[in-house]
């Protein structure tokens, strides 16, 4: 199955993975200097194969002239944006968020091409899509669309869904059949991170009342439950909690230091066990329920702030 991611730029992170839900504005914190040689020589490397010219050709044939279209690590930008915002974005959060990847997690490189659309404003973005996808209803930061494996942002809410979609389109080539509950989580991570030395960490986010709320009023779901959710389930009617669950396991993992071994782990021994609750429990050690009173007792402890 596969599913359907000192500088501080402000930004905001939504999926349009089927979720409606308008969260506040998030942050991205960098504590880096930004080398524009950094990344892109090693990336040159990976991605010699791409055919770039074509996809460009394409693209430039069914967009206005004020696009600039370009070829980049495992991407073809589109971007009607100005070339200094287009190269900041491009340095800034795509190099970064690639570096991070495959540093910390994914280990399969992309043997086709990504298009992301930077649209500078509401207006061009919800042209592009409907002109280009014939996508109407949109979510309003933008998407991912993995049937044409394109992502379209709108850049004037925030560079922020960027890494959030970036995740769903790098993870595909490296853990192919990934459920959705671990791929909305990880994803959904990043809605709130730092991007330093080659390391990406995700922080506390505007999903914690959800979870905390769910967890006071009964209606939390268990972990066993959520790990064995389908795809129909997970996008439910209570996917604004799924997202918060799933996303609050990964940080929950992150910080006892133990997510990137079990994204591995899991990728790893898919075969033995596709719900990735046996593998949960080799990683930290617990028994699934055991597990679960942990978390919730380390969730309801944390706390947000806007």
């Amino acid at each position: 199955m596969k599913n359907i991611i000192p500088i501080i730029l402000s930004i905001f992170l939504i999926s349009n993975c089927r979720s409606n839900l308008n969260p506040p504005a998030e942050r991205v914190e960098r504590t880096y200097e930004v080398k524009d040689s950094e990344v892109k020589d090693s990336d040159v490397k990976d991605s010699a194969t791409l055919n770039y010219e074509q996809k460009i050709t394409e693209l430039k044939s069914k967009l206005s002239e004020d696009f600039t279209v370009t070829g980049h690590s495992y991407f073809v930008i589109a971007s009607n944006l100005s070339d200094d915002e287009t190269e900041k974005i491009t340095s800034n959060t795509i190099d970064r968020a690639v570096e991070c990847f495959y540093n910390d997690y994914f280990e399969i490189k992309p043997n086709d091409i990504t298009v992301i659309f930077l649209l500078k404003n509401d207006e061009t973005y919800k042209y592009w899509a409907k002109k280009l996808y014939d996508d109407d209803d949109l979510s309003r930061y933008g998407y991912y669309k993995p049937s044409e494996k394109t992502m379209l942002m709108n850049i004037s809410t925030g560079t922020g869904t960027l890494v959030h979609e970036m995740t769903h389109a790098l993870v595909r080539y490296d853990f192919e059949d990934i459920p959705s509950w671990f791929n909305e989580g990880l994803g959904s991570l990043y809605e709130r991170c730092s991007l330093n030395n080659k390391q990406i960490l995700g922080y506390v986010n505007w999903r914690l009342p959800a979870l905390q709320d769910a967890i006071n009023d009964k209606s939390y779901t268990t972990l066993d439950k959520l790990v064995n959710m389908n795809s129909n389930e997970f996008y439910g009617s209570r996917s604004d909690v799924n997202y918060a669950q799933a996303r609050y396991l990964c940080l929950y993992l992150q910080e006892n230091g133990l997510l990137k071994k079990y994204y591995k782990l899991f990728r790893d021994t898919y075969s033995q066990d596709n719900t990735g609750k046996t593998q949960l429990e080799k990683i930290t050690g617990k028994t699934i329920s055991e597990l679960d009173k942990d978390y919730v007792s380390w969730a309801k402890s944390l706390k947000y702030d806007p």
